[in-house]
């Protein structure tokens, strides 16, 4: 009988932060420039919004903007700056090891990821990850998270029933709700920036590693 584990992107398998504060650090520079500021001061002002809103928050620049009164027309650069932006990166320590043991339990593996498709994109090449997956799914060329429509599609590229599939994701807010009415098994990893949130009714099962879950889905 064929399994399939399908895994959220960001925070699950690797560490949001070198995203965000490395695309942060080029947005300093280019506002800094610009209007003559304290590149420091611009990176501590997005850095601090970021930590205060979390990653789901959708007026980050728009906020930053009204902070250092930037001018008109900002607001589409600095959010193509972060879309486009290119970042060392590097999955968890935990990440690539569980992969391959999945693999070698010939386990079908999925990915789902919101936001910027090119974005994301990027994030996978840059984590060099894409290998691992035999279907990656861009919810945003479907639905987004919450809905349930991109586990849908997953569980239909991937040809697993979904009794016999297995969802990982951080976050309790947006990730869990879709996989369960698509009648996933949900996994919650307890790290990154939503790992002191309560849990909900969606969530099956935690772990605090993500090695955690090989006996989880045998």
């Amino acid at each position: 009988m064929t399994k399939a584990v399908v895994f959220d992107l960001d925070g699950t398998l690797y560490d949001v932060q070198q995203y965000c504060f490395g695309a942060f650090n080029e947005i300093a520079d280019y506002i800094a420039e610009k209007y003559s500021l304290s590149r420091d001061r611009v990176f501590q002002e997005l850095a601090q919004l970021w930590q205060e809103k979390t990653s789901m928050y959708p007026h980050l620049f728009d906020d930053l903007i009204t902070r250092l009164y930037l001018g008109e027309g900002e607001l589409e650069i600095l959010i193509q700056t972060f879309n486009q932006h290119k970042a060392k990166m590097e999955p968890y320590p935990d990440v690539v090891p569980t992969l391959d043991k999945l693999r070698g339990g010939s386990y079908k593996l999925g990915l789902i990821t919101d936001g910027n498709v090119g974005r994301q994109q990027r994030k996978l090449a840059m984590l060099h990850l894409e290998e691992y997956f035999d279907a990656i799914i861009y919810a945003r060329e479907a639905e987004p998270k919450p809905s349930s429509l991109p586990f849908r599609v997953a569980l239909s590229q991937l040809k697993v029933p979904p009794a016999d599939t297995f969802y990982v994701a951080d976050n309790p807010l947006l990730d869990f709700k879709g996989a369960k009415e698509a009648g996933i098994h949900t996994i919650r990893i307890l790290r990154g920036e939503f790992a002191k949130l309560a849990g909900n009714e969606h969530i099956d099962f935690e772990i605090a590693k993500l090695g955690e879950l090989l006996e989880m889905v045998k």
